[in-house]
């Protein structure tokens, strides 16, 4: 009799659940559900009105851990954003892409050491809280057909500024520069 009650009202809880899913919510940052499905929320992108100066840079990674780009110039000061594009077919875990940009004089073979040293996962991105203050941005970690963006405003002080994978072993062959002129 119980096992007959609850198949009679599990189509009835769920459409409960559904409707009320559905209710008004709190607008927040857009969540990528891949990303979210993986546990990993990213950070809010820098609210901007764009006035036509911002620089658009694309970038791709592969299944073959290469960025088809390795250097790229802004202006300082100026809006900026970095939309990378994963064309390989493995998942984020397997072979998850990500940039992030340090401040010069950062090296990216220790950047990314550090970041196995100090609990980088796919829940922070491979960018661990007690490294962020090495780094200007960085996208959320992506797999295989995914997208992820960040917008931020380039540094005042001109300079080269170094970026790379950040995911385990991928920062000896994905790394290049960002130029601040």
């Amino acid at each position: 009799m119980f096992a007959r009650t609850s198949l009679l009202l599990a189509p009835a809880l769920i459409l409960s659940l559904a409707l009320a899913a559905c209710g008004e919510r709190e607008e927040g940052p857009a969540i990528d559900l891949d990303t979210a499905a993986r546990g990993v929320t990213p950070e809010p992108m820098l609210a901007f009105e764009d006035d036509g100066n911002v620089a658009e840079i694309e970038i791709e990674g592969d299944d073959a851990m290469r960025f088809d780009l390795d250097e790229f110039t802004v202006n300082a000061g100026q809006m900026v954003r970095v939309t990378l594009h994963h064309t390989g077919n493995l998942p984020a875990q397997a072979m998850g892409h990500n940039v992030v940009i340090l401040w010069p004089g950062d090296d990216v073979f220790e950047f990314g050491s550090d970041v196995g040293e100090q609990g980088g996962s796919m829940a922070n991105d491979y960018v661990p809280e007690v490294l962020r203050d090495r780094v200007v941005a960085y996208t959320a970690m992506i797999g295989g057909g995914e997208t992820a963006t960040v917008e931020f405003q380039a540094p005042d002080e001109p300079g080269e500024y170094p970026f790379l994978c950040s995911f385990p072993g991928h920062f000896g062959q994905m790394n290049g520069v960002m130029i601040v002129e």
